[in-house]
């Protein structure tokens, strides 16, 4: 419940910074994602756009689609497989593997079903915390909430080796669906400002995906970008 505390604290701010705000500002970024978790990466687009709350303090609204990420298919080991043993599924970093024993009309299988793809996209509410380091650069901290949904791909491998001792794979698509959640994102950075209200905004954030139709999951996004302050 943290995090809709949180959006709602954030929201009563808003009102607030209506009475006090010092301007405001936008932003548009865009950079690269990394996981621990996952195994391929699209490609991030940010905005950011909200109130100064005051000369340090502002409320922090964004739109946030990172892209689609995903698993690579598992490796399968088949070097002590035949008719009656399955083979066994290697690197399996997130999804199940089931077996099936063999019987008189099907050989022995394993099959391993997990999340392929997925494509997350986030509405943002945030507080950033800003400190002057330089007459033109600024240093910031942020924290909030990342209320996202993504469709996602799942996949379908089965193993077995057949009557003639050949290795069978078969592969077909999986479940589809829509996730959801409200996640704390968090992360800090610079901006340096060039002038006229323009500024270039370099920032790291991470966020976690935690949905209960796959296995919680964490990105780190690095972000580059142009920032304007009005």
């Amino acid at each position: 419940m943290a995090p809709f505390r949180l959006v709602a604290a954030s929201l009563l701010l808003c009102s607030a910074s209506n009475l006090y705000a010092d301007g405001g500002f936008v932003s548009l970024q865009t950079g690269i994602t990394d996981s621990q978790d996952m195994d391929s990466f699209g490609t991030p687009v940010k905005v950011n756009f909200g109130p100064n709350i005051t000369d340090s303090l502002a409320l922090e609204f964004g739109l946030l689609d990172m892209g689609e990420a995903g698993y690579d298919d598992p490796s399968i080991d088949f070097s002590e497989a035949d008719r009656e043993q399955a083979p066994v599924f290697r690197g399996v970093g997130s999804g199940t593997v089931s077996q099936q024993s063999a019987n008189d009309d099907e050989p022995a299988s394993s099959t391993y079903r997990g999340l392929s793809t997925i494509r997350p996209q986030g509405f943002l509410v945030m507080l950033r915390y800003r400190i002057q380091l330089l007459e033109q650069l600024d240093f910031f901290l942020k924290t909030g909430a990342n209320i996202w949904s993504g469709d996602y791909q799942q996949t379908e491998i089965t193993a077995q080796v057949d009557a003639s001792g050949e290795p069978v794979v078969t592969q077909v698509k999986g479940k589809q669906g829509k996730a959801s959640a409200v996640d704390q994102i968090t992360g800090g950075g610079f901006i340096w400002h060039a002038g006229n209200g323009f500024a270039a905004r370099a920032e790291l954030v991470t966020t976690a995906l935690d949905s209960q139709d796959f296995e919680r999951v964490r990105f780190q996004l690095v972000t580059l970008g142009v920032h304007y302050e009005f």
